[in-house]
């Protein structure tokens, strides 16, 4: 489904039970609506399930130029106004985590219970070499060119060896996923710094990492649990980035109790 805001088009989907309380899924860069579908299919029958390609990603459009986190965040509110949901639980993973975040801290009385997962509340500065070697890469190259560093950092070689076909599924959500858009997400993530500002998050708040997560690790979701008063925080053993999809049955089991 497609919903027209703030000048572009946000491609979605909604499944469940019509009256249940809804919860929104936000994707990684680099990913899609699909990054969640080992989770849709456990919560579809007691929640309402939102899952959206995030601007710049999957069927949704992607502008040139530089975005920002607030800009990614007021299309989310955007959404859920185009669907008349006046709050609902947020789940956001790296990327996905940093929407969730500014949401949080800007439009409160839109978030019910916010799920935090291998993100960050800040980029440190010198990070940003590293960022423009990407948009350079993606530039030049096509997404193919970081496809196979991306997995290496998302999913252990055990995982990729075991699940060629989920492996496979993910190295496709990258490879087509829009230049402009990654450049676009790229820029709003190299200068997010949100950190100051957690104290402000009044939603409960469940914060999950993987234990070998070198991208977002466990002394980052330490962090962020100090800044957010009453915070949990679980780690994922032996996973490293996507915890949903290479622990999705502890992690599916974790959300369930958060939720309820």
């Amino acid at each position: 489904m497609q919903a027209g805001l703030n000048n572009i088009t946000i491609n979605y989907e909604i499944e469940g039970p019509a009256n249940a309380p809804v919860v929104a899924f936000s994707h990684s860069l680099s990913a899609n609506l699909k990054l969640w579908e080992l989770q849709l299919s456990e919560l579809r029958d007691s929640y309402r399930v939102l899952r959206f390609d995030t601007r710049g990603h999957g069927n949704s459009s992607a502008p040139s130029g530089s975005y920002t986190m607030q800009m990614l965040c007021e299309d989310v509110v955007g959404l859920l106004d185009h669907l008349g949901i006046e709050k609902t639980h947020f789940v956001g993973i790296s990327m996905g985590g940093m929407i969730g975040q500014v949401l949080a801290v800007t439009h409160p009385e839109r978030v019910d219970k916010l799920v935090l997962c291998d993100t960050t509340s800040r980029v440190p500065p010198e990070a940003g070499p590293d960022w423009e070697d990407r948009i350079r890469k993606a530039e030049a190259e096509g997404m193919a060119a970081l496809a196979q560093q991306t997995l290496e950092r998302w999913l252990s070689e055990e995982y990729r060896q075991a699940q060629p076909e989920m492996t496979e599924s993910i190295r496709d959500m990258i490879v087509h996923t829009p230049v402009p858009g990654y450049v676009g997400c790229c820029r709003a993530i190299s200068s997010f710094d949100l950190a100051k500002e957690l104290p402000k998050v009044t939603a409960p708040t469940l914060i999950i990492v993987g234990e070998r997560d070198e991208s977002t690790s466990v002394s980052v979701a330490e962090d962020i649990k100090r800044r957010i008063k009453g915070a949990e925080l679980v780690v994922m053993p032996k996973a490293l980035h996507l915890t949903n999809i290479e622990a999705n049955g502890p992690f599916n089991q974790t959300l369930l109790k958060f939720l309820g």
